[in-house]
């Protein structure tokens, strides 16, 4: 089993060596200047163009979303609606530090869906924002959307 991470207002327990990404530093998102919160405290819907997919278990899918403007928010919206199912979803900054790792109860609400607001006094880093999708508890195939 792998070492206990508290991010934010999620804790990652039980990862597994194979599941990790060396590539990528873990730093505190409010080091970085990141407020997180979910979605649905926020007044606003700034996102990306939804893609979809599918993921079984123990499967990761990689997306991501070019920012090259200046925004000081954006929501990530990963959306399967089974929660039969687990998903778990890591948020990557384009300088490759995650920056937050989150299951379907990060909102407070179990319905198949983990909607996370990201914001930046100071603006969201330009570049390629990368989303790391992990079918954590799956029977099957899953269908989502991000």
């Amino acid at each position: 089993m792998g070492f206990v991470v508290f991010l934010l207002f999620i804790t990652v327990a039980g990862a597994s060596t194979s599941d990790t990404e060396d590539e990528f530093s873990l730093i505190s998102a409010s080091d970085l200047g990141y407020k997180i919160i979910p979605a649905e405290l926020a007044d606003n819907d700034i996102g990306i163009k939804s893609t979809y997919d599918t993921i079984t278990q123990g499967e990761t899918n990689w997306h991501s979303k070019t920012v090259s403007t200046n925004i000081q928010s954006m929501t990530v919206n990963l959306n399967w609606g089974d929660t039969s199912d687990s998903l778990r979803l890591s948020i990557y900054n384009p300088s490759n530090y995650c920056i937050g790792t989150y299951y379907d109860s990060a909102d407070g609400t179990i319905n198949g869906r983990i909607r996370i607001y990201i914001t930046n006094s100071n603006g969201i880093e330009k570049g390629t924002w990368r989303y790391k999708v992990y079918g954590y508890s799956v029977s099957g195939t899953e269908d989502y959307s991000i």
